[in-house]
């Protein structure tokens, strides 16, 4: 994979989020709106697209159907639930996108997306 830049929808306060993903080794992009961020996945190649559900008011099903329209391949890891079970359903069950839930601690959510994100790596060389 040429890029190793991680798309974050959300915003620039999760920086707990953005230090995980610089430490596990990719270059976190965040941008606090679902257009901005659409609008830089057409124009940019990015290993993977972060969505912190904390962190966005986005509507995040709609959101990874665009990202589908743009780019079918990029993987795109979801962080937490929107209490709507059946919305969540649907998003899981969207291609290449894995859904984590509510992570209780910062060790645990850095294990998990290094995982995720380097299988992906390792899947598109």
């Amino acid at each position: 994979m040429d890029s190793q830049a991680v798309l974050v929808l959300g915003k620039h306060a999760n920086r707990a989020l953005t230090d995980i993903l610089s430490n596990i080794g990719f270059a976190p992009q965040v941008w606090g709106s679902m257009q901005h961020s659409l609008d830089k996945l057409r124009h940019n190649e990015f290993a993977a697209v972060l969505v912190d559900r904390k962190f966005t008011r986005a509507d995040v099903l709609e959101f990874i159907l665009n990202v589908r329209d743009i780019n079918e391949k990029v993987p795109v890891v979801v962080i937490g639930s929107g209490g709507d079970e059946k919305i969540d359903r649907k998003i899981a069950k969207q291609d290449r996108t894995i859904v984590l839930n509510e992570v209780e601690s910062e060790d645990k959510l850095t294990e998990k997306l290094a995982q995720v994100l380097k299988e992906n790596e390792i899947e598109d060389v």
